[in-house]
């Protein structure tokens, strides 16, 4: 039987990425940067035939997702099952800021944030539950092909965590940096990672690795 590629792409820089904003819901756009990055990732895939495409609603995920999709002549699918973390009274905050007004918070979000609850937000094993059953409907609804999601940094983590069979806390040890591509095999919806945050399509921008953020 034909297997699945699960391929997961983050969103590409944002002028919030760039100056360390927590951005969660807010619908902050790419940068031009961001828009660079998105069309290099849509030609590193141009080869490949989607059987469907995913993003987040927000529009930094739609729009790297439709210059992804333009090759292939298909239509993104918004499922806000794939939607960024509420970061709650952090949103719109530059870390080092968090970092002074919460800064008991700010050090178990780097050491444990499979326990957090952000406050006026969400906590993290509601955001987990979220996102890994939209993962779930994806994988039952593809059983072959090529299927992409465009999303999130943390919901990236999550997914790559619960496709390693990692529990949540393990999070901490993964990065998915802007529109860097991970791919599983998935055969009878069991996956087996074939690249982790791959970004070597980027490198004819010159960036700089940037921090996890």
């Amino acid at each position: 039987m034909p297997k699945m590629e699960l391929i997961l792409v983050r969103h590409g820089e944002t002028d919030w990425n760039r100056e360390r904003f927590f951005r969660g819901r807010e619908d902050i756009p790419l940068n031009a940067t961001g828009i660079a990055m998105a069309d290099l990732t849509a030609e590193a895939l141009k080869d490949r035939v989607f059987e469907a495409i995913y993003s987040s609603p927000l529009k930094r995920s739609m729009v790297t997702a439709t210059r992804i999709a333009m090759p292939h002549q298909i239509e993104v699918r918004e499922k806000w099952g794939f939607i960024d973390v509420d970061y709650g009274a952090w949103t719109g905050l530059q870390e080092d800021v968090v970092k002074e007004r919460w800064g008991r918070d700010y050090r178990r979000w780097q050491e444990n944030p499979a326990n957090m609850r952000f406050l006026h937000g969400e906590s993290m094993k509601k955001a987990w539950k979220r996102v890994n059953t939209a993962l779930r409907e994806v994988l039952f609804t593809h059983g072959t092909g090529s299927v992409v999601i465009v999303t999130h940094r943390i919901p990236i983590k999550m997914m790559t965590a619960y496709m390693l069979g990692d529990r949540p806390a393990d999070m901490v040890k993964i990065r998915h940096d802007p529109c860097a591509i991970s791919i599983f095999e998935v055969d009878d919806r069991k996956p087996r990672p074939v690249k982790l945050n791959d970004s070597s399509h980027l490198t004819n921008l010159g960036l700089a690795q940037a921090p996890d953020f």
